[in-house]
């Protein structure tokens, strides 16, 4: 960050007091980011959002950005609700040439939709299987031209628990903060992953433009305890499309941990966590996850900030290799209105034996589904309001 500050004259962006550009260009630094607040209302019993009360603190979000010739930088750090942390991104990259560039640092892991499997404030059952805006310390190598946009990284561990945005396999010892006593046997942990991401791109702007990608990931999964190590594999196949005001996006990934866990822990279970922000929690340790994500963006006019709103509806669903284990589901509808500098979505989300719609009175719901509020439809209302500098 330094040298990038120090190889440019320290002129700033007519449009932008937060960042500099030297005079021809190729050196900038940028400064940004958000501040959100969230509101809530959550229909199960337990739930302490069960009434029409003030906007929570979400996050703060902290971006920078900057680039000296061929060399650039991109970082994100939040501080989030109940005094959590954790980094969202925080890499150096170098453009090799026109179509190829290196990364190092906390990189994203590329893999089907990416970084976001979804166009909602509200995450869909990808992301809390690992398959979403998750970053981990290592390398991607990216090439893209016209056509093509292949990623190819390496990692050689995950990123520390108490750090992560995104929730990941993890032990329950490296999950202190926030694991419960009964997931104590389950000690396995990824290390040395290998994901592979290939997109092929195509289209116009008379037919709309598209991709449609394959993407692999194989990984060690170390036990703890018995020092030995299994497997983790996943696959996946997506596409993107843009046509008009128009987006539909798909994806379909099959998943599998196959551990080398003690005599009488449940091989059916991975425990999965993040930074504490919400309890650690079992995922099924195979399924295939299928979801499809539709949005309209509708251009506003002579309405003040507000220039776009747009519509969307995110589905998706777990099917868990267990056939005596219930399938999750989650639907969410909302819209994002854009006014910028400020961005609100509006989302109603309805879920069956998805952990995030029940809390512990469906902890289960990624796995056997034996919860309080198993088998049952839940929903939940969620009002997010951002500003960005």
């Amino acid at each position: 960050m330094l040298l990038l500050c120090n190889s440019f004259a320290t002129t700033q962006a007519k449009d932008d007091p937060l960042e500099w550009k030297s005079e021809d260009g190729a050196h900038s630094f940028k400064v940004g980011g958000v501040v959100r607040f969230n509101h809530r209302y959550e229909q199960w019993d337990a739930s302490d959002k069960r009434g029409f009360g003030k906007l929570d603190f979400d996050i703060f979000r902290l971006d920078l950005k900057g680039k000296s010739d061929d060399a650039y930088l991109n970082a994100s750090y939040l501080i989030q609700d109940q005094e959590m942390m954790s980094i969202e991104k925080a890499y150096v990259g170098y453009n090799l040439n026109k179509n190829n560039s290196i990364e190092a640092g906390f990189v994203y892991k590329p893999f089907a939709l990416y970084p976001y499997p979804q166009n909602g404030w509200t995450y869909h059952i990808p992301f809390f299987l690992g398959y979403g805006n998750n970053a981990a310390p290592g390398l991607n190598w990216n090439y893209n031209n016209p056509e093509w946009d292949i990623k190819v990284g390496y990692y050689p561990r995950m990123l520390e628990t108490n750090l992560r945005y995104s929730p990941e396999s993890a032990t329950y010892d490296d999950l202190s903060e926030n694991h419960l006593p009964f997931q104590a046997a389950y000690q396995n942990e990824k290390q040395n992953q290998l994901n592979t991401r290939i997109v092929r791109k195509f289209g116009n702007d008379q037919v709309g433009k598209h991709e449609i990608g394959l993407s692999g990931a194989a990984a060690q999964l170390h036990n703890k305890t018995t020092q030995k190590d299994g497997s983790y594999y996943a696959a996946g196949l997506h596409s993107n499309s843009n046509y008009q005001r128009w987006n539909v996006q798909s994806s379909v990934i099959h998943y599998q941990y196959d551990a080398e866990n003690p005599e009488g822990v449940n091989d059916d279970m991975t425990l999965m966590g993040a930074n504490g922000l919400t309890p650690a929690y079992f995922i099924a340790s195979e399924g295939t996850v299928s979801s499809l994500n539709i949005a309209y963006t509708l251009p506003v006019q002579n309405m003040g900030k507000l220039k776009a709103i747009r519509f969307y509806n995110d589905y998706s669903y777990l099917d868990k290799e267990r056939s005596d284990w219930a399938a999750s589901q989650m639907n969410t509808t909302g819209a994002m209105f854009i006014a910028t500098p400020f961005m609100v979505w509006a989302d109603y989300t309805w879920g069956k034996n998805a952990n995030i719609i029940g809390g512990a009175t469906n902890g289960t719901g990624f796995t056997s589904a034996t919860s309080e509020n198993s088998d049952k439809w839940m929903y939940r209302v969620n009002l997010n309001i951002g500003f960005s500098f």
